[in-house]
């Protein structure tokens, strides 16, 4: 009986762990389960978790918080790893059911190693921490340590000037706003009254400090080699690869004045002495089965490589990538982010805005300053033939993947527009610095006719000008598949250019009188003082909807059926699950190329939302003055004066004031991946709503043409 049930949990472990790894292997993103708990849904609505009105500016600015986070997708609920962490405080208040239930645990998807905890019971984790984490009982001390800032109410005693610099939820997710003491408090009391009465290892104390410590590294210290990046077609520069890296900044090293977890080192030492004066210690690094937090962490890390790729941070993410590789060599998402990384360097040196990503070799440290260091020296050409490369080898494992095409294709179109690379014949057959032993049958061409001649296959050899980009594709030239992939992709943007050429010229008077529907995402309008004092919340909010009431009347105008999803809304226009989606496919758009990292399964997301077609609108005014025609004002000011009835005439010219107006405009198919129409446009006028209106029907009626029928 005994040896069945052990072979009853032998298979049910063998499953799960299956059940893992056929997850692990078709992950997408960390996505929320199930309808939205109530006390989010009062949180959107405006109200407090439990349906009351805010009381008092904080409670309403943290709620305000809390709402954005929603609105933007960032929060998950209902999935494994929220359930992880709800049985990890299960665990920790199982001696207080009545704390307990005032505590709601939340997942946070930010690549931040960080905690938060508000003064209604929301405690939310990011997955940025969770990554980096190194067992359950790490996890277990920081969420002590939160429930002390509950307990103690500290949320009610925060300072206005630690609240001013929370101007963005960036900044929400990234730094601690608490005092000195608050933090101190929490480290001892977090471990006294909670974490000490399980049995958790006591050793995660200074785990937690080592996580926020050095939590802007990678996942691991991987060292790398050339043989990853060469192949004996091809050599870089050996000054491209560094011989010598800058150590990582030891403990003792470690300022943590500019911290974004200030006196960690203060706070380390004073737990040591307390941890070290417990009578009993635990020594449970897992309450729950290893192979669980394990699986939690892996999706964390793979959800954070999401989001640094989302938010353009590609170098991170591909030496992350890099890390967790080397043990998963067949992961799919992996070969996905790696390749979606690689893209996006390649493109931000492509269009000469390397800077924007570029982390610095002499602010990086450990084993990720080697491809910091070998992206910045490559040129433009060798990243764009390495992606291409990348591409084409995920092409090969996954060919009915969409996404790997589409980044070959642009790689293709790259090399014709912006590196006179756009034929096989500019690459070398041979390796670098190979010996050309001459075949002497080539060159028998007496018997050959004019055509055999023009048809017969010659080599192409060293020439002067080659460089180590000429070499690159060497290889896959013998490749018949790669040729003909590489060849198709050409015709393609042929077609590409010839069509568009074509709709820029006909006439679509003969359109469909069928509305269409168009996804206008979280429009945004904000005015600019001449003085640069930022707008205020609630000015931001007021522009932001007389916007979305434009952008509605305006656009069924242009014969589009608008679907507006805004920040100020109050019931969710999509369930919580696609809404996310939609925000991180914005948040994804590359700003160096058309092909979005949400390009996965963009066609999917189109059909959910039932239209290809997403709309980004930004407008920004700024008041002139009294700046135009001001002499003929003051005249005809001083003349009404002498004939009264023409005096309210007069004044009301002084009413409107010059006004400069900003409006950016995109409008995207998720069914192609492409961008259908997108422009900046800035103007001048006394009345900035007309020329507003005059512009946003220009835009939508641009939409509405150039869009597929």
């Amino acid at each position: 009986m005994k040896k069945f049930l052990l072979f009853l949990v032998l298979v049910s472990n063998v499953i799960f762990v299956s059940a893992q790894q056929i997850s692990l292997n078709d992950f997408y993103r960390l996505e929320a389960k199930g309808q939205l708990p109530n006390d989010l849904s009062n949180i959107i609505k405006g109200l407090n978790f439990d349906g009351s009105i805010p009381k008092n500016d904080i409670q309403k600015a943290s709620n305000d918080n809390i709402k954005e986070l929603l609105l933007t997708g960032r929060i998950v609920y209902g999935d494994t790893v929220t359930k992880y962490l709800e049985k990890v405080l299960d665990n920790l208040l199982v001696n207080d059911s009545k704390l307990r239930k005032e505590i709601k645990i939340y997942t946070i998807k930010s690549a931040e190693a960080n905690a938060f905890m508000n003064g209604d019971g929301f405690l939310f984790v990011t997955i940025g921490f969770i990554a980096q984490s190194t067992s359950e009982a790490e996890i277990a001390y920081v969420i002590s340590h939160e429930l002390i800032h509950y307990v103690k109410k500290h949320s009610q005693k925060e300072s206005e000037d630690k609240a001013d610099r929370i101007q963005t939820i960036d900044d929400y997710l990234k730094y601690h706003s608490r005092s000195r003491e608050q933090e101190f408090e929490c480290d001892k009391l977090g471990y006294e009254n909670f974490f000490k009465n399980t049995t958790y290892d006591s050793k995660a104390v200074d785990g937690m400090f080592d996580i926020l410590q050095y939590s802007y590294l990678p996942f691991d210290e991987v060292k790398l080699s050339r043989d990853i990046f060469e192949n004996e077609y091809y050599k870089f520069n050996d000054s491209y690869f560094l011989q010598n890296i800058t150590p990582i900044v030891s403990r003792e090293d470690y300022i943590d004045t500019f911290s974004t977890h200030p006196n960690l080192k203060s706070r380390r030492n004073e737990m040591e002495s307390i941890v070290s004066s417990s009578v009993v210690l635990g020594t449970s690094k897992f309450i729950q089965p290893q192979s669980s937090f394990e699986f939690i962490r892996t999706i964390s890390r793979f959800e954070t490589i999401n989001q640094q790729i989302i938010t353009n941070n590609y170098i991170k993410a591909y030496y992350n990538t890099l890390c967790l590789i080397k043990d998963n060599p067949d992961n799919k998402f992996l070969k996905t982010a790696l390749n979606a990384s690689l893209y996006g360097i390649a493109k931000a040196k492509i269009s000469g805005n390397y800077q924007d990503i570029d982390l610095g070799t002499q602010k990086t440290e450990g084993e990720m300053q080697f491809v910091v260091n070998l992206f910045k020296k490559m040129n433009k050409k060798e990243l764009a033939l390495l992606s291409l490369r990348q591409s084409w080898d995920a092409m090969k494992s996954y060919p009915n993947v969409n996404y790997f095409k589409l980044l070959f294709n642009d790689m293709v179109k790259a090399l014709v527009e912006e590196s006179d690379l756009g034929s096989l014949n500019k690459f070398s057959d041979y390796r670098m610095g190979e010996v050309i032993v001459e075949d002497t049958t080539a060159n028998d061409n007496e018997n050959k006719t004019k055509y055999d001649k023009v048809k017969n296959k010659r080599l192409v050899g060293h020439l002067k000008s080659f460089k180590t980009e000429n070499y690159m594709l060497g290889d896959l030239k013998k490749d018949e598949e790669f040729v003909k992939a590489f060849n198709s992709s050409l015709t393609q943007i042929e077609n590409q250019n010839a069509n568009d050429y074509i709709t820029s010229l006909r006439d679509n008077t003969g359109k469909s009188k069928v509305k269409k529907k168009i996804i206008v995402l979280n429009p945004y309008a904000e005015k600019a003082y001449r003085s640069g004092k930022p707008s205020s919340k609630s000015s931001k909010e007021t522009q932001t909807k007389r916007l979305e009431k434009r952008i509605k009347n305006i656009a069924k105008v242009a014969n589009l059926n608008p679907i507006i999803i805004s920040n100020y809304q109050k019931e969710l226009s999509l369930n919580y699950q696609l809404n996310s989606r939609l925000i991180d496919y914005s948040r994804s758009l590359n700003k160096f190329s058309e092909i979005t990292y949400e390009s996965r399964d963009s066609e999917t997301l189109a059909k959910e939302l039932g239209t290809p077609i997403l709309n980004l609108v930004y407008y920004e005014k700024k008041s002139l003055g009294y700046k135009k025609n001001k002499t003929y004002k003051r005249l005809h000011t001083l003349f009404s004066s002498m004939t009264l009835p023409t005096l309210p005439f007069s004044i009301y010219q002084w009413v409107f004031r010059e006004q400069a107006g900003k409006l950016i405009f995109i409008s995207y198919d998720l069914e192609n991946n492409k961008t259908i129409y997108s422009t900046t446009k800035q103007f001048e006028h006394e009345n900035t709503f007309d020329m507003l209106n005059q512009e946003l029907y220009e835009c939508y009626v641009k939409t509405n043409n150039l869009s597929k029928n």
